[in-house]
Order: structure tokens, then C-alpha cells, then sequence
């Protein structure tokens, strides 16, 4: 089905190519194990079937020892079918597993580098949302289910092989059989797929209702204010509306099933008055109206199968036609690297801003006209009132968000025309919700260079600059030890320590250009002490770009950026910007009155 819901036949040729995909990515080998299995396996009852017919005639015509030998090839046929089974079971279930994993991975790398944009989207989460429900196991059902299609198309042709030796009526009759069956699961596929699709922001909200009381740091807010009872009454609340619309839904399928089933039985009932007819008049014996019997009650049986298993592979194709879109669809432009990404050198570069401006989806503009250079090796400081966009002003440097207007150019080149990774490369970047990786010390600090093994020395290098040595030296396994909360042996860590640990990527990553969004919120005066030498340190080393509410930071920087209101209204030394009694000199003012109160 199309989002709109809307059965269509490409939508499932799409999810089985996918799912074929999937399982030859997971396990070429496998695959193919798993198919002559099924053949296999699939094709034996059939044979079992009319070496049962050769034992009732045996017995029927008194030659017992013909009959013995077919009785010891249908046991042995019996044990190898069985056998056979197993094995197709087991490497179905490993099958299934690899399939989970690959899809799995496929949708988290593709979401891991979507455009930053896209999180402003609740659009995207929504498909992100139904893309993930199932990831692990839908694509492998899919591959599943087209290996018990190959299976049952054996089985049936054995089936109908039968039947038309013994009455071609019966062969019809099977097959219409399993007509009703087939409309009214396809009407009960899509009514159920409808409607959840329709509750996917109530599932997001349940799961979001979820998190709130299980999160560590929204624990205290949660017991002052007493949200849990009320957190824990919007979660039912909103479950049973999902429930509702998901019953509702669905609450014809019993009717709907009932007269499936009398219709199916309307054949059933036909065909046996056949085959007693014919053996009534002599044209069947008693060993070949047993086999009529067992061989239309099969043949009716596996095309219900059969039927059901294309609307199956329907009603998942519907289900994953947000995992396929996003996992096999264009990827982001913003995400791929150029033809030609200009050379950049590992010194410090130049930065510069042309007229950059840019807009949230729907928002007024954040910056407007934004125009500054930052020369190589300065330590710079950026200021400017909440909502002055300057934390969009670093998304921006770093390729996370394209400006609507300018450009951003380093060391000449437009970042737009540069390999994001590449990019990414010459910064290292501090922002102001850091990441809080709940790995050992050693771990979280490797990740400011996750592609390379982790360098011993440059870690005690970041640990000692960013002031978290002897925190470290205090912990069970040292660096190695793990923080936070979720896993055992792991040691909490404070405000202030989860901050340093992120700045000690930063060091722990050499880039050309450090960009440190407040990085002293969380710092005593003794630390954003130490850290501002450090920085005073890297002067003519590596460009440095400090974006702070402290203006006393502001003293120790080469020039400071004043940004108000999306534009870049000032720049200058400290002093000089205070002579100018501009801006920033009312900043200060305004800091120093609050600080004195």
C-alpha cells in the first residue's frame, strides 16, 4: 500500500526486492541454503502422498511384501522430511537474524547522516518512527515469506499434479476456495495498516511519555513538581486512544471472516459429493478416494496459503514503505561528498562570512547579512543576547545547516562545495548540549577521532588540559573505567566533569579550528580559568572561536564579534570595543550591574 493506502502491486514487488536484497547483503551462502531447503522440504508430500496410494493398493491386492517395501520408503521419507525440516528451521532463524541486523544498520547509518534540517521536521520524525517499527524483523518476514512462497508453489503443483490424474473438476474448486479468504484478509491488511498509520504521533507520544519517567536527568523535576502520576495518566490516556482507533478499525473482520468461511466450506462440501459420485459409479477406488480426500484438502489448504501470502507480503510492503524510502531512497545532497572537494591544509585556515543569512522551517530569519572573517591562529570570542544566532552561526561553519543567502568560504573555498567530512576534519567543536556517551573515559574521549585507534599519549594529553587527571586517577579501572548511570562498574560523574570530559575530545582531536560554545557553563572559576590560558596557550597554533555569556572571557581573546539580532554589529579588542561605547560596551555595563546586584 502507497501512504495513502492504497493497495498497489509495485509497493510489494518493491518491499520483496528489497527484502531479497537484504537477505543477500546478510548471507549470499545462506540464502541459497535456505532455498533448497524449502524446495526440498516442500516438495515431499506430495511423493508421500501417492506412496500412500501404492500401500492401501498393496494391501487391497493382497501383496504385502510390495506393500512393506513402500512402508519402509515412506518412513524413511517421513525421517528425512523431518530432518530436513529442522536444518530449514535453524538456518531460517539464523537467516532472519542477519536480515534484522543488516536492515537495521542500513536505516541507522542513512538517518545517522541526514541533514540537520531534518530534526526540525516532525514529518521526518514520523516516518523515522514507522521506518524503525519493525526494521528487524519485517524485511526478513518479507524474505521469509517468499521462501515459504516457493515452498507452497511446489507443494501445489504437486497437489494439482494429483488431482488432475484422478477428477479435474476438484482442481477448480480448490483454488476458488480460497478466493473469499484472500478478500477478506486484504481488506482486514488494509484497514488495520490505515489505521496505524494514522496513530503513528500517539505511538511517538506514548514512547515519549515513556522516557520522561525513566530518564536520569529529568528524575528530580519529575518528584518536586509529582509528574509522575500525571506523565503516567497522559501515557494510558493517549495508548487507549491509539487502541481505540486500531479496534475500530478492525471491528468488521469477523463478519468478514464468517462468511469467508461459509463460502470456503460451500466448496469444500461440492468437492467431497464429487469424489463420493465417482466412487460411487466405480471410477475411483477406495486407496484413490482416500487420495482425492487428503490431496483437495491439501491443494485448498495451500492455496489459502498461497493467497495469504501475497497479501502478507503486501500488508509488510505497505508497512515498509517509509524503511524503504529512507534506506534506499536519493540520499541527502548535503550528506554527499563533491566531485572535486578543494584541498584544504591542516594549519589553522581562514574563515569567512559573506552576508550569511539564514531561516528556520518557518521562523523568522536567525541571521541576516552576518558578515566577519576569522584569520588564522586568532583566539576570537563571540558574544551577543539569547536568540543573537549564535549557535546557528557554528551549525552553519561546520556544514550542519546551508545558509539561505551568502556564503561561508575557508581558506577560499565555499564550505557549500566541500566534502562535509572533510570539513568536519579541520574542527573540533564543543557545543553547548554536549553529548553525555555513557562509555568508559578512554572511549568518550577517543571519540573526537572514532576512525582511529585510540592514542594513549594524546589522551593523557586532553585528560590533563581539560583538568579531568586526577578525576580519573581516582576512578577503579582509571580512564578505562565507565561513567554514568546505565551499565555496572560505572562511576557518575558531575555537571562540571561531564563538560570537561566533553571538552577533552575537543583537545583529544588536534583540529586546526576549535569552535567552544559555552564552554564554561558548568566550570568553577578555578577551571574557566585554567581553560581560558589553555586557549591563550593555542594562539597562533590553531583559530579558536569561544561563543560565551561570560564578558570577563572576552578580556583575554584577540578580538571579539558582537552579534545582535543576526547581524554582526561590531568587532574589536576589548578595550577598543569599550572606547567605542557601543554594544558590546552596554553588555558590559549590563553584566556589571547584574554581577554587583
Amino acid at each position: 500500500m502507497t501512504p495513502s493506502g492504497r493497495s498497489t502491486a509495485g509497493g510489494g514487488a518493491g518491499a520483496a526486492r528489497v527484502a531479497i536484497r537484504l537477505c543477500y547483503e546478510a548471507s549470499p551462502r545462506l540464502l541459497v541454503l535456505v532455498l533448497l531447503l524449502s524446495t526440498a522440504v516442500s516438495a515431499l508430500p506430495a511423493a508421500l502422498l501417492l506412496i500412500v496410494r501404492e500401500i492401501v493398493g498393496a494391501f487391497t491386492t493382497g501383496e504385502d511384501g510390495r506393500a512393506t517395501v513402500w512402508i519402509l520408503v515412506l518412513g524413511g521419507l517421513t525421517a528425512l522430511r523431518v530432518a530436513l525440516g529442522a536444518m530449514l528451521s535453524v538456518r531460517r532463524e539464523e537467516l532472519t537474524e542477519l536480515v534484522g541486523i543488516t536492515s537495521e544498520q542500513r536505516l541507522l547509518r542513512v538517518t545517522g547522516f541526514a541533514p540537520l534540517e531534518r530534526f526540525d521536521d516532525p514529518a521526518w520524525y514520523d516516518a523515522v518512527a514507522r521506518a524503525h517499527d519493525g526494521v528487524t524483523w519485517r524485511p526478513a518476514a518479507i524474505a521469509g515469506i517468499l521462501i515459504e512462497l516457493g515452498g507452497q508453489i511446489v507443494s501445489l503443483a504437486g497437489m494439482v499434479g494429483v488431482l488432475a490424474v484422478l477428477d479435474v473438476r476438484l482442481i477448480g474448486l480448490a483454488l476458488l476456495a480460497g478466493v473469499p479468504l484472500l478478500v477478506q484478509r486484504r481488506m482486514e491488511a488494509r484497514a488495520v495498516y490505515l489505521a496505524r498509520r494514522g496513530i503513528t504521533e500517539l505511538e511517538r507520544r506514548r514512547d515519549y511519555l515513556t522516557e520522561l519517567l525513566v530518564r536520569h536527568d529529568l528524575a528530580k523535576d519529575v518528584r518536586s513538581y509529582a509528574l509522575a502520576a500525571p506523565f503516567a495518566e497522559m501515557h494510558d490516556a493517549v495508548s487507549r486512544r491509539a487502541l481505540r482507533a486500531v479496534v475500530a478499525a478492525s471491528r468488521h473482520n469477523v463478519s468478514r471472516g464468517l462468511v469467508a468461511g461459509v463460502l470456503s466450506a460451500v466448496c469444500l462440501v461440492v468437492a467431497y459429493f464429487l469424489a463420493a459420485g465417482q466412487a460411487s459409479s466405480g471410477a475411483l477406488t477406495a486407496a484413490e478416494l482416500l487420495l482425492v480426500f487428503t490431496a483437495f484438502s491439501t491443494l485448498m489448504n495451500s492455496t489459502v496459503d498461497l493467497f495469504t501470502i501475497v497479501v502478507d507480503i503486501e500488508e509488510h510492503a505497505a508497512y515498509l514503505t517509509d524503511f524503504v524510502a529512507l534506506a534506499y531512497g536519493p540520499q541527502p545532497p548535503a550528506e554527499r561528498p563533491s566531485q572535486r572537494p578543494p584541498a584544504l591544509s591542516g594549519s589553522p585556515p581562514t574563515v569567512e562570512f559573506h552576508q550569511v543569512g539564514y531561516a528556520y522551517a518557518g521562523g523568522p530569519p536567525v541571521l541576516r547579512g552576518a558578515s566577519f572573517t576569522l584569520l588564522p591562529g586568532e583566539f576570537a570570542v563571540l558574544v551577543g543576547p539569547n536568540g543573537a544566532g549564535k549557535s546557528t552561526l557554528v551549525k552553519l561553519l561546520l556544514g550542519l545547516l546551508s545558509p539561505v543567502s551568502g556564503r561561508i568560504l575557508v581558506d577560499g573555498a565555499d564550505v557549500a562545495e566541500l566534502d562535509p567530512a572533510r570539513l568536519r576534519e579541520l574542527v573540533g567543536v564543543l557545543y553547548q548540549e554536549y553529548g553525555r556517551y555513557e562509555f568508559s573515559v578512554a572511549e568518550s574521549v577517543r571519540l573526537g577521532r572514532a576512525d582511529r585507534p585510540l592514542d594513549r599519549d594524546r589522551l593523557g594529553f586532553a585528560l590533563r588540559a581539560s583538568g579531568l587527571s586526577h578525576v580519573v586517577e581516582q576512578l577503579p579501572l582509571g580512564a578505562d573505567n565507565p561513567v554514568g548511570r546505565l551499565f555496572p562498574g560505572s562511576r557518575e560523574l558531575s555537571g562540571g566533569q561531564w563538560q570537561r570530559l566533553a571538552l577533552a575530545r575537543v583537545l583529544y582531536r588536534d583540529a586546526p579550528v576549535w569552535v567552544l560554545d559555552e564552554p564554561t557553563a558548568a566550570l568553577d572559576v578555578q577551571a574557566e580559568t585554567a581553560l581560558i590560558q589553555r586557549l591563550r596557550a593555542e594562539r597562533g597554533r590553531r583559530t579558536v572561536l569561544l561563543i560565551t555569556h561570560r564578558l570577563e572571557t572576552a578580556q583575554a581573546a584577540d578580538r571579539v564579534l558582537v552579534l545582535d539580532d543576526g547581524v554582526l554589529v561590531e568587532h574589536g579588542s576589548h578595550d577598543e570595543l569599550i572606547a567605542r561605547g557601543g554594544s558590546y560596551a552596554r553588555l558590559c555595563a549590563e553584566y556589571a550591574a547584574r554581577s554587583a546586584s
